[in-house]
Parts: C-alpha cells; sequence; structure tokens
C-alpha cells in the first residue's frame, strides 16, 4: 500500500480537477469533484497541502468532494501577510464559493481541525458536519491576560522556527509525527513537502494572532462529529472537552498509530469516513 501512496503524495493536481478561486489579492488553488450543492471538504494540515489526501481517492471520487490547498501552501499564493485561523477559513470558504458549494462535511487533519472550527463558527449555516483527523480544537478565551500571554508564546514560536536553526527545529518536529506504518520513502516524501512551504507561511500560520472575538460561554454547534485521533495521552480528555463544543462528537482512538493516520493505514481510514458519510 505505501508505494502507490508514496506515488500519489507526490504527483501533481490532476489537471481536470484543478481550479483557483480569487480570494482577497492572491488566488486559492483546489480540485473539485462532482457536482451539486453539498460537499466533502478536505483540509489539510500545518504545511501541507492537498496531495496528502490522495490515498482518499475512493471517496473523492465517489462524493462530491473539494480538496484544497490553504492560502500559503501548495499551488495556492503565498503573499507575506499574517495567517490567523480566519484567514485559512475564509480561504476555504472561497474555494467553495468557486465550486458553488453550498454546505460541507468539513475533514480537518491536524492544524486543518482549527480551522475547520474557526470556518464553523464564522459560517455556520455553511457546515452539515466534522471529521477531526488527529485535531484538537478548543474555546479560545477572550481576556487581556490570556492574549497577552499568547502573544508571547507566538514570540517564542517564531523566533524556534526562523532560520538554519529553525528549519532544524522544525524537520525534528516533523520527524515527532511518524510512526513504524510509514516507510523511509514516504517519510522522505512528507518531509520534502513539508519543508517547502515558505519559512513566512510555516512561521505566520502558527503564530499569527486571530482578531475573531472568543465564543460565548457555552457555544456549541449541534452537527454530527466524528474524531479519529492516535491514541496518546490524554486522548479521551482532549475528546471529552471537544464535546462541550461538539456534543455529537464520536471518538475513534487508533493504536500505535503516528499523526498522518489518512496515509498510515488508507483502508481503515476510508471506511471510517465512508460509513461515517452514510450516516449523514
Amino acid at each position: 500500500m505505501l508505494v502507490p501512496a508514496l506515488k500519489a503524495l507526490g504527483a501533481p493536481a490532476e489537471s481536470e480537477a484543478s481550479r483557483f478561486a480569487p480570494f482577497e489579492n492572491c488566488r486559492v488553488h483546489y480540485e473539485s469533484y462532482g457536482s451539486g450543492p453539498e460537499a466533502v471538504v478536505f483540509i489539510h494540515g500545518w504545511t501541507c497541502d492537498l496531495t496528502f489526501w490522495r490515498e482518499q481517492a475512493p471517496i473523492y471520487k465517489a462524493h462530491r468532494s473539494l480538496l484544497i490547498d490553504l492560502p500559503g501552501h501548495g499551488l495556492s499564493d503565498k503573499p507575506m501577510v499574517p495567517y490567523p485561523m480566519e484567514f485559512f477559513a475564509q480561504g476555504v470558504e472561497a474555494a467553495m464559493l468557486d465550486a458553488e458549494v453550498e454546505r460541507a462535511v468539513l475533514v480537518g487533519h491536524s492544524l486543518g481541525g482549527p480551522i475547520a472550527y474557526t470556518f464553523i463558527r464564522m459560517f455556520p449555516e455553511q457546515a452539515r458536519a466534522l471529521v477531526l483527523v488527529d485535531a484538537t480544537v478548543s474555546a479560545t478565551p477572550n481576556s487581556t491576560g490570556f492574549r497577552a500571554a499568547q502573544q508571547v508564546q507566538y514570540q517564542h514560536r517564531a523566533q524556534s522556527l526562523t532560520g538554519a536553526a529553525g528549519e532544524k527545529y522544525f524537520l525534528a518536529q516533523v520527524e515527532s509525527m511518524f510512526s513504524s506504518k510509514l516507510s523511509p520513502s514516504m517519510r522522505a516524501s512528507i518531509r520534502a513537502k513539508m519543508l517547502a512551504t515558505p519559512e513566512w507561511v510555516r512561521v505566520a500560520a502558527v503564530t499569527s494572532q486571530s482578531e475573531l472575538d472568543a465564543p460565548p460561554p457555552g457555544e456549541s454547534f449541534n452537527i454530527p462529529a466524528l474524531a479519529i485521533q492516535a491514541a496518546k495521552q490524554g486522548t479521551e480528555e482532549r475528546a471529552a472537552a471537544m464535546r462541550s463544543i461538539f456534543p455529537k462528537l464520536r471518538l475513534e482512538k487508533w493504536e500505535k498509530s503516528g499523526h498522518f493516520l489518512m496515509m498510515e493505514d488508507p483502508g481503515r481510514f476510508n471506511r471510517s469516513l465512508e460509513k461515517f458519510l452514510a450516516g449523514l
């Protein structure tokens, strides 16, 4: 299974499906499959791109689907601007508008999870369901103290990710995401893809402070939700906390797995996702 995955990961955008949506003063690249006003919308993680979903072809070629290169990633334009969660969420909406998709089942891997949550907060009527793939979402406090502490944290994070030392630190972070289920060649391909994202995007994507108002106390979204998570310390507790936001959240915990669940065991992942979609 790993050799086809490697070939797919390195493949360019499929020409017939490839589109560009206008967004701000730039363009968001996406791939569109099928037709209709409702779609499964795949949102990749930090410094990744839409090719990380290539093993989900049985899903996105059977259902109306969009695969999105987030702003700053893949074939999308890469402006030197802040990249808070709402900027990414608006990029997702731009692709949906361009593709004439009115409602989405949002499938977010890693940073794609918080982006999907932000999308739901900003455009609740456009969200049909949510799938979190080794991703955690949480409501952000709106206190002055929290924002000040967050800004300090972001400054330290920016310093740790900048320059030659920052690249070394970044690659160590990537290495920690792997499990034994990924072959050396797949690991090399993932590293190369993630390292290809420009440094300014790499840094800004995890250090740009959101300008959105904090959610009001008790805000929740009663939509179907599935969390497919690598089993590690605190997984159950994090899922319980996420249920305060998404009361219908169901946890699927994978033992001995790494961060790239949809690539490590695509057959199992696709079965889980297909079952979830069938139940909507």
